[in-house]
């Protein structure tokens, strides 16, 4: 069997059943590319190790082309779980794993988790029913500027819906695109379109470290957004939201209310709370 199993974003949102399943695995392989698990993919990974696991992780040659597939050949007579953060099916390429692996005869399992997007449509504290299209934001490639994620925005807004962006990151080369840069792609694009999309007066929201004992979430005009560098120095995971044209007065509200105060996230599982789980289960 191969099992593909999100981690969820952090150590309090990792499902009793994903660490049942995780301990059942003969072999672990932890997707080390895709995104960040909080406090770090490597405590789990020890943590596993200490248990007697047979535990890798993953650069993205790894789990692609050839390697894919003798990992899938090891599935035929083995239990193998690949490991993802947030969820292992949304905004990764994993698909093609299953796809392989069904056309191969390898019986699999997924094990959805917490992910980016649900997430941060929870704290943004608007209605899911709004939201269109979602679009990543990445940096301009040898002076190619990707409009796709400016032309998502304006298709959404045309239709008066919000827009989810996920900001470009390369875990690898250590490269986590930050709001101020993303929102100065997408002015750039407008501009050179001559489009009227995109306020400096417009209101957008900005949720970083999602899950994490470092939460936070910022509800700023598009113009101070580009003058709030010393805010976003770190190399963590930004996402942005920029709401529709017109808000519902609940989500007004609400919106205005959150300027005013803070939706932290409070930690709750520690490494001694996770160590504990996993040496109850190893036992079972």
């Amino acid at each position: 069997m191969l099992r593909l199993i999100g981690l969820g974003l952090s150590i309090d949102t990792l499902h009793l059943g994903s660490l049942k399943r995780i301990l059942s695995c003969d072999e672990i392989v932890v997707d080390g590319y895709t995104s960040v698990w909080f406090p770090s993919i490597h405590l789990l990974t020890s943590l596993l190790i200490q248990l007697g696991k047979k535990v890798v992780i993953a650069s993205r040659n790894n789990l692609e082309g050839g390697a894919a597939k003798s990992l899938i050949n090891k599935a035929l007579d083995k239990e193998v779980c690949i490991l993802v953060a947030g969820d292992p099916l949304i905004a990764t390429t994993h698909s093609s794993i299953i796809t392989e692996a069904l056309a191969s005869h390898v019986e699999v399992e997924v094990m959805p988790a917490t992910s980016v997007y649900n997430a941060a449509i929870s704290l943004s504290c608007l209605q899911v029913y709004r939201f269109g299209k979602v679009a990543t934001v990445v940096s301009p490639k040898n002076g190619i500027i990707y409009e796709y994620p400016f032309n998502v925005i304006k298709m959404n807004r045309s239709q008066n819906l919000h827009t989810l962006l996920l900001l470009e990151i390369d875990i690898e080369k250590n490269y986590y695109m930050k709001p101020h840069e993303a929102i100065g792609v997408l002015l750039r694009i407008q501009e050179r379109l001559a489009e009227n999309v995109i306020s400096l007066k417009d209101i957008v929201i900005i949720l970083s470290d999602i899950m994490s004992c470092k939460q936070r979430i910022w509800i700023v005009p598009v113009e101070e957004v580009l003058k709030m560098q010393s805010e976003f120095q770190r190399n963590i995971l930004y996402t942005v939201i920029i709401p529709s044209k017109d808000l519902h007065p609940v989500e007004e509200e609400c919106l205005n209310l959150m300027k005013k105060s803070r939706i932290n996230h409070q930690c709750m599982v520690c490494e001694e709370d996770l160590k504990k789980v996993l040496q109850i289960f190893s036992t079972q």
